[in-house]
C-alpha cells in the first residue's frame, strides 16, 4: 500500500487534529505512531482507511485521492484492509469464531474455503480454544486477540491497528506482537498506533512517527524516508 500524505489537516468543529502532515509512509514495512492520547494518532489512522477526508491537503492511497473516492473504488481499499479498533468492536451477540468468519463473508470468499481459514487464523493467533465464547466472556486481552484474527483472516495487503495491545499484560502483548510480525514478514503495509513500549520494541527496526498535538515532532526511520 502507497500512502502518501500532502499538505494534510483535518479540523473537527473549530478544534485541529492534524497540522499539515506531508510525506511517504514506507510501503511494505511497518511504521508505528508513538504520542499521548490526543496526539493525533486516531485521527490519522482514520485517514489511511478514508474514514474520514482531510480539511485541507489530500491524501493519496495506491495513487487514489480519497476525497473523491467512488463508493466502489472505498469497497476495495476496505476490501484490501485489515482493521484493529482501538475498542475491538466485536459483534456482542456473535461468538468468537462468527466474529473472525465476518471479513470473509463480507468479501465474498468461498463458502468451501472460510470454516478452514478462519480455523486456521483462530489457532495462528492462538485463540481457537475460545471459538464458541461471546465477547461478554472474554478478557480484555482476548478481546484485542480475537480483533487482530478478525483483522487478517483475509490475509489483507494493509493492516491498521489503532492502540492493539491497550493495557493488556506482557503475555497478552507479546501474542499480539508476535501475530503482527507474522503479518510484517509477508510484505504486509503495516501502521500501528500504540504508546506500549514492549509492543514498540518487537519492532525495532519499524520507522516511528512521534506526535504531539497533531503534528509529527520527530521521525525515526531506516528507511531515511521522512514525514513532517
Amino acid at each position: 500500500m502507497h500512502i502518501d500524505f500532502r499538505g494534510v489537516s483535518v479540523q473537527f468543529d473549530v478544534i485541529p487534529a492534524l497540522s499539515n502532515i506531508t510525506g511517504v509512509l514506507p510501503d511494505g514495512q511497518t511504521t508505528l505512531l508513538v504520542g499521548a492520547t490526543g496526539a493525533g494518532k486516531t485521527t490519522l489512522l482514520r485517514l489511511l482507511y478514508a474514514d474520514i477526508i482531510p480539511s485541507q491537503g489530500s491524501i493519496f492511497l495506491n495513487g487514489q485521492n480519497t476525497a473523491i473516492m467512488k463508493p466502489l473504488q472505498k469497497r476495495t481499499l476496505l476490501q484490501k484492509t485489515g482493521i484493529v479498533f482501538q475498542d475491538c468492536k466485536l459483534l456482542a451477540h456473535n461468538t468468537v469464531y462468527e466474529n473472525v468468519l465476518y471479513p470473509l463473508i463480507i468479501n465474498n470468499y468461498s463458502n468451501k474455503n472460510i470454516d478452514q481459514l478462519c480455523l486456521e487464523t483462530l489457532v495462528d493467533v492462538g485463540i481457537s480454544h475460545l471459538r464458541d465464547k461471546f465477547p461478554h466472556q472474554l478478557s480484555g486481552g482476548e478481546k484485542h486477540l480475537v480483533a487482530l484474527a478478525r483483522a487478517v483472516v483475509h490475509n489483507p495487503e494493509f493492516l491498521i491497528a489503532d492502540e492493539p495491545t491497550g493495557n493488556l499484560d506482557a503475555d497478552s502483548t507479546s501474542a499480539v506482537a508476535k501475530t503482527l510480525q507474522q503479518q510484517s514478514d509477508k510484505g504486509v503495509t503495516i501502521v500501528i498506533s500504540t504508546h506500549s513500549n514492549e509492543l514498540i520494541s518487537c519492532f525495532p527496526k519499524a520507522a516511528r512517527l512521534e506526535m504531539t498535538e497533531g503534528k509529527i515532532t520527530r521521525v525515526v526511520s531506516a528507511t531515511s524516508k521522512t514525514i513532517s
